[in-house]
């Protein structure tokens, strides 16, 4: 029967790993005089395990009660071995029979499988980060060494290995240096080396190496380099071979020695098994080998895989099955197992032996900057409409499901916490930003500003597009008149908004002028006249926006702009000549008739000169290519083929490839014609004049169709040319262009098929070069030729004087050097001609690029097709309105950021509201630029719907929520509650946290003020990045000397506060930076070290820091703890601090809420105090424990999310919560009692 499978966890490890017994007075008298740091008790009977693990004990023995290492006795015969039982032989034998059912086996002889349990020397050192491991090691190294009783033993393969008493130590690259320093600090008698590689030993020193390495007492090397090793490390397989190897393979000396000792420190990383490091690290020849690691399960129980494989425990190390079977369905002998080779403490179990300092802990509440939160703000809009919500969470559909927008909302997730520190980490991400400065909080408003007006533009152009739109509806009808009205109307606004936008394009090139950029445009900008200045410059090259992006975007806003006024005059025009020829409206050759003849003929005019303006950048760049062949055409100035001229001599051997040369010559001659012939096809058809360029020239709206043929024979001319340009350079070289071969055949295929740009045309263009292609087999090349010539005059005789021999390599010779000039003037021809397709191509496309816009913006004004019926006129005035309210929102918002600009951005001093004649900090902003206090504006509303003091008329969506927040820090510790306390904490509060431990700490008010008055540049880099720096600068004169670790799940924050602790003078160091963990230890300048979550900080020992800085909550809580693990450790002397930063009213307070309620699930309490005190008391020990818990249940490689750019991964179940927590809080601008719609329009 297959046992059934159990459900299992990380915690399953956790639990089973060994716990010495607290009694062992054997243990506690451990004393190593070499050792120079002093022992704590569970220190000391984890030392005595790890001796018993290498099959030796402390003992105290004697009267004189001396101590000593001792083999500890030779097993005795056990009744069973790990998963063995013994049952009844029902063939009554007499002999034990044992099963077992993890290894599918049957046997009457236990003693193999005892031997092999037996024979594993060494285990899993699974000490609690923090906890001392190093210590340990470094102790067991020092009490336990080996007896050499011989210099050289050899493997069962009969290689010979050198013996040594050293410990070899693999590390993380990280900690390499840190260990160094660990033993020359408590161990400093150990000879010590660092092992860098096989790679920078010499051949000749290998020996020599080995014997150094092997006379150390420890040798250090990393994981990297052992992953170097493989190819060194491994022995190749066995081949057959012919010969013997001609060189002597090189092997790695790690391989070459007897280890006493191998540990592999942080040894989750050979968790797989199967990577380059934990190939070498099984083969390393030992006695004895441990596994040190705080966290050897990083997934669940199967990374314990690796760590087998490493200690060589059989069966498990090899057969998969076996091992699988364990984990699958025998829990009981799993537990067995491990708690037999693993050993851990944890805090909670020793915090009464361990003098570790106390640590408070610190929520910092903040508030965003006014540009902050208006930036949040909207991202937090744009985040509940992409994941079908309203800005309260709910749906705003009946079938929306989380499995739906799950993706969305995680990645808004993480653009909303990268927003709230800093809104340049989302900009870079979403634009491709990833170089330049750091924006300041007022550059980042000057963003907001420019794409809050470019949001106005569109939707001011999308409102007009409607209105013309409507028009088009009532056109051809009764209601033509109402139409000219609507189009009148848009015509007015459309032209106001070209103003507005030459007069950015004109400010834009007058600001690169001034900065030196633009001094061109500027002038041929300034011989034009403001009303009629054109979108582009000079002659469409001068500068045609492509060289500065805000010329660019200006131009395209103004074309956006005309092309807006050329409908509405195009169509006004329209109405008025159905007006006149109307007679039920317009007496025909009346007075009136007459005037509306001359108003229509004169917005004709009009919207031809606008259409003329909107087509200037395709016909000035079409025009000026145009142009330029023109004057290329009448000066003759194109490329000429020189005529290949062949000398009638020839002599007898020399004869074939004269005569080859003779026939070559004259087909290139044929082909240079026939290539003229159509060079000037083409220029004809290019210099062809554009439409609408002369104003007596009719549009008749098929110009884009006309101009169709032309350029489709212009297309299948310049194939032809670049075929037969192809041609020509193969018959002068012998070298075929792959890229033209397969590009002609490709559109031979098509033109056969009737496909493609003038099939038959292509036709019959081919048929023609085919005519004069000098084929290879037929013509050769010149190049042959040449190589041809060459033979013949070497096989001449040498030494002839004026006989036949001497003429005939006169006239080799002389052809050779003819035909090299040939090849010479004839290459730099063909290239030329290269040159010149490719500038006939780019006039061909100029010019079907000016007939593609031409036939757009005649597209633009064609009839209306759609519905007309009053159903569809209802729905168009409905979208108008709908684009009416959506315009008046994008220009409250407007105005709010200009007041914001006009404030510096940060002014939050109360306002005065003339109603109630009071101050106030909540209040509106009206699109007029008038600010009341909410309430007062609130119920003028309900009855006026106009300004107190303007009287303008307001829609509810030009009302802007104000909401003026002074700079304020809120601090109150972190009492596992988010309603602890807050602000500048009463009285009642403090006594509280007097009495408490470890979390609850004082800190007064004063202080925090302190640190909020630092006074900072000009510049702002936002409320966390300047909150930062003020609490580094208030530490400096505080505590002096004290060092700081700078915690943030995103590593691109750090590049942002980098660049603000260099413009502050702060001193810091980052984990990606090389020896930047020895700079913070050592460098007395360097007061901070960056930590972001994708760094493997395991084992990192930063016991020199004292405050640590969490620039985020975060929901997986072994994270945080993995930071504050850095400084929270045996070794530190100083009291620690963390300060946790959190921003007031954002998705960081649903986060930290939700953290917070884990961690008091885990410590099995329940919100309500058990006292009568609101603030309950959670004692030093019990927040141990749940700190233990979640770092031994947490999938600690599953922590960060998959893709690099984001943050922590957060479960599906808990994206909601993340989001909308503490929304309720928060969206106030959104339900106003009728005055704010809840979502923008």
């Amino acid at each position: 029967m297959r046992p059934k499978r159990e459900s299992w966890s990380p915690l399953d490890f956790y639990e089973a790993a060994h716990v010495p017994a607290a009694d062992d007075q054997t243990a506690l008298s451990i004393e190593i005089p070499e050792l120079s740091a002093t022992l704590y008790p569970y220190q000391k009977k984890t030392i005595q395990w790890l001796l018993k693990r290498e099959g030796v004990c402390w003992n105290v023995s004697g009267p004189d009660s001396v101590s000593s290492i001792e083999d500890l006795p030779a097993p005795q015969d056990a009744d069973g071995a790990y998963s063995f039982r013994k049952v009844r032989d029902p063939l009554a034998t007499g002999r034990p029979l044992y099963v077992s059912h993890l290894y599918h086996a049957i046997t009457t002889d236990l003693a193999p499988f005892q031997h092999a349990e037996q024979s594993v020397r060494g285990g899993i050192l699974a000490e609690e980060m923090g906890l001392g491991k190093t210590i340990e090691i470094i102790g067991l190294i020092t009490l336990h060494r080996r007896s050499l009783t011989e210099k050289v033993v050899y493997t069962g393969e009969g290689e010979e290995l050198l013996t040594t008493g050293a410990t070899l130590i693999v590390t993380p690259d990280s900690l390499r240096q840190q260990w160094m320093e660990e033993l020359e600090r408590h161990a400093p008698h150990l000879k010590v080396r660092y092992y860098p590689g096989r790679k920078h030993v010499k051949t000749d020193a290998e020996e020599e190496l080995r014997v150094d390495l092997a006379s150390q007492d420890v040798v250090i090397t990393t994981y990297p380099i052992l992953s170097a090793e493989v190819h060194f490390a491994m022995k190749p397989p066995e081949r057959s071979r012919r010969q013997e190897r001609k060189y002597e393979r090189l092997e790695s000396p790690l391989t070459k020695i007897s280890w006493w000792r191998v540990c592999l420190d942080e040894a989750q990383m050979i968790e797989s098994g199967v990577t380059g490091a934990a190939a070498v690290a099984r083969v390393l020849p030992r006695i004895n080998a441990w596994g040190v690691t705080g966290t050897p399960v990083k997934n669940d129980v199967k990374d314990l895989y690796g760590l087998l494989e490493f200690l060589r425990y059989e069966p498990y190390a090899s057969s998969a099955q076996v091992w699988r079977a364990l984990t699958e369905s025998h829990k009981t002998l799993f537990r067995s197992l491990f708690e037999s080779i693993a050993l851990r403490h944890t805090k909670q179990l020793v915090r009464h032996e361990i003098a570790v300092p106390p640590q408070k802990r610190f929520v910092i509440t903040l508030p965003f900057t006014a540009v902050e939160e208006q930036y949040y703000g909207e991202m937090f809009k744009k985040m509940a409409r992409r994941c079908g919500m309203n800005t309260l969470g709910a749906p705003l559909q009946t079938k929306w499901t989380l499995e739906d927008y799950e993706n969305e909302m995680r990645t808004w997730l993480n653009r909303l916490r990268q927003s709230a520190l800093h809104p340049e980490i989302v900009q870079r991400r979403t634009t491709g930003r990833k170089v330049g400065p750091m924006r300041t909080v007022e550059e980042v408003l000057d963003a907001m500003i420019e794409q809050s007006d470019n949001d106005i533009r569109n939707d001011h152009r999308a409102y007009l597009q409607t209105r013309l739109t409507h028009g088009q509806m009532l056109e051809n009808s009764p209601r033509v008149k109402e139409a000219l009205e609507i189009w009148e109307t848009v015509k007015e606004s459309a032209a106001v908004l070209v103003v507005e936008c030459r007069q950015e394009l004109k400010l834009v090139l007058e600001e690169l002028s001034a900065m030196g950029k633009s001094a061109a445009s500027v002038s041929a900008l300034s011989t034009r006249d403001d009303a009629s200045a054109s979108v582009y410059d000079d002659e469409g090259e001068a500068d045609d926006g492509t060289s500065n992006p805000r010329v660019g975007e200006a131009r395209a806003k103004l074309r956006h702009a005309l092309e807006v006024l050329h409908k509405a005059t195009f169509f006004c025009a329209n109405a008025i000549f159905q007006i006149k020829s109307n007679s039920d409206m317009t007496e025909p050759d009346s007075d009136e008739f007459k005037k509306l003849q001359q108003l229509e003929d004169a917005e004709y005019g009009k919207a031809q000169d606008i259409r003329r303006e909107i087509l200037s950048d395709g016909h000035d760049r079409a025009m000026s290519l145009i142009e330029k062949l023109g004057r290329q055409a009448h000066n003759q100035t194109f490329v000429e083929i020189p005529e290949l001229v062949y000398t009638e001599m020839k002599g007898l051997e020399s004869g074939p490839p004269l005569e080859m040369l003779e026939r070559l010559h004259g087909i290139l001659n044929e082909q240079a014609n026939r290539i003229d012939e159509w060079r000037e096809t083409v220029i004809q058809l290019l210099c062809q004049a554009l439409i609408d360029q002369e104003s007596e020239v009719e549009v008749t709206g098929e110009e884009f169709m006309d101009s169709t043929k032309i350029q489709e024979e212009l297309i299948v001319h310049v194939q032809v040319l670049r075929a037969a340009i192809a041609d020509r350079q193969e018959a002068i070289s012998g070298l075929e262009n792959q890229l033209i071969k397969h590009e002609t055949r490709v559109s031979l295929a098509a033109a056969e098929n009737g496909d493609g740009p003038a099939p038959e045309k292509l036709l019959a263009l081919y048929r023609l070069r085919d005519e004069v292609k000098p084929s290879p087999d037929d013509y050769g090349s010149l190049r042959r030729v040449v190589s041809d010539l060459r033979a013949v005059a070497s096989r001449l005789p040498k030494d002839g004087t004026g006989g036949r021999a001497s003429t005939e390599g006169e006239i080799v010779h002389r052809h050779i050097r003819a035909t090299q000039a040939h090849i010479t003037s004839q290459t730099k021809v063909a290239t030329a001609l290269e040159r010149e397709v490719d500038r006939f191509t780019s006039a061909m496309n100029a010019r079907v690029e000016y007939y593609r816009q031409l036939q757009a913006v005649s597209d633009s004004v064609a009839p209306y097709e759609g519905p007309n019926d009053d159903q569809a006129i209802a729905a168009c005035v409905t979208s108008e309105e709908r684009h009416q309210i959506k315009l008046g929102s994008a220009k409250a918002k407007h105005r709010y950021l200009l007041n914001l600009k006009k404030e510096g951005g940060q002014s939050n001093e109360p306002r005065w509201c003339i109603i109630c004649q009071t101050y106030f900090t909540t209040g509106i902003l009206t699109i007029c630029g008038h600010e009341f206090c909410r309430d007062c504006l609130k119920h003028w509303y309900r009855a006026h719907h106009n300004c107190p003091m303007c009287k303008r008329k307001l829609r509810p969506t030009e009302l802007h929520d104000i909401t003026l927040k002074p700079r304020e820090l809120k601090l109150h510790e972190d009492s596992l509650h988010a309603d602890t306390a807050t602000g500048m904490l009463p009285e009642a509060n403090k006594n509280q946290v007097a009495r408490t431990s470890g979390i609850y700490s004082h800190f007064s008010a004063d202080k925090l003020a302190q640190i909020n008055d630092i006074e900072l540049a000009s510049l702002s880099f936002g409320t966390k990045i300047d909150t930062l720096v003020r609490h580094i600068l208030w530490l400096r004169e505080s505590d002096p000397g004290a060092k700081s670790i700078i915690f943030t799940q995103f590593r691109s924050f750090l590049e942002i506060l980098g660049a603000a602790f260099d413009l502050y003078k702060i001193g810091f160091s980052t984990i990606d930076r090389p020896n930047g963990i020895t700079r913070f230890k050592g460098d007395p300048g360097i007061e901070c070290f960056m930590l972001h979550g994708r760094a493997n900080s395991s084992g990192l020992n930063l016991v020199n820091a004292s405050h640590v800085f969490l620039c985020e909550p975060l929901l997986n809580t072994a994270l945080e703890l993995q930071a504050i693990a850095r400084v929270d450790r045996i070794g530190q002397k100083n009291e620690t601090t963390v300060w946790l930063y959190l921003i007031e009213g954002s998705v960081e307070e649903s986060i930290y809420n939700l953290s917070v309620k884990r961690r008091i699930d885990h410590m099995g309490q329940s919100s309500k105090a058990k006292s009568k005190d609101s603030t309950p008391e959670i004692q030093e020990p019990t927040l141990e424990a749940a700190n233990t818990l979640e770092l031994e249940q947490a999938s600690l490689n599953r922590l960060m999310s998959r893709d690099k750019n984001a943050g922590e991964a957060v479960a599906a179940e808990d994206l909601w919560e993340c989001l909308f927590g503490q929304v309720s809080q928060r969206i106030t601008a959104d339900v106003t009692d009728g005055i704010i719609e809840e979502d923008d329009v």
